[in-house]
């Protein structure tokens, strides 16, 4: 029979090693991280976009604000954008080949700017590393947890053996 710590290891164990697992077969069905957010930015703020883009995925955002300057460089040369706009411009393109996307966007108007976008990142390598470390540790803590002995099994054990010990050394001491 198991005691309550060994039970509550194991438990905690498989928690965490199902966790590593989950992420790992997250990461594997889809290698890429979706972006999705919007921000407001002041006259005269200047707001510098830097991802990776993988192969083969969509970007898009949208600036809506009195006139401002966007530079888009892409590792694609048929992207690129360097121009001035009014009022609102929106972009979309698919990435045809994996590198650095650069987009710098400079508020040249007297009102504040909106971007709102969606990019496909690449994600990052080690994140399925963080995963097989996550699933190692899972099978350490379930591992110690069912080799560990009982508490109760041990101190049985050591007690009669503690108490034996000072009685031999008693009669030791006694004969003399």
């Amino acid at each position: 029979m198991l005691n309550k710590l060994t039970i509550i290891g194991i438990i905690i164990g498989i928690v965490i090693l199902l966790l590593g697992a989950a992420s790992m077969i997250n990461s594997l069905n889809a290698p890429n991280e979706i972006q999705e957010d919007s921000a407001t930015f002041g006259v005269g703020d200047l707001d510098k976009i830097n991802f990776n883009a993988p192969e083969n995925s969509y970007q898009s955002f949208t600036v809506t604000g009195d006139s401002f300057d966007i530079k888009i460089t892409t590792p694609d040369l048929s992207n690129n954008v360097d121009a001035s706009f009014k009022d609102k411009a929106s972009f979309s393109w698919t990435s045809t080949t994996s590198g650095q996307t650069i987009i710098t966007i400079q508020n040249t108007g007297d009102s504040e700017f909106t971007e709102k976008y969606k990019f496909e990142l690449a994600r990052d390598p080690l994140f399925f590393t963080y995963s097989i470390l996550v699933i190692i540790a899972g099978v350490v803590i379930v591992f110690t947890a069912v080799m560990s002995p009982p508490a109760a099994i041990t101190l049985d054990i050591i007690k009669p053996n503690i108490a034996s010990a000072r009685i031999e050394r008693s009669r030791i001491f006694n004969t003399w």
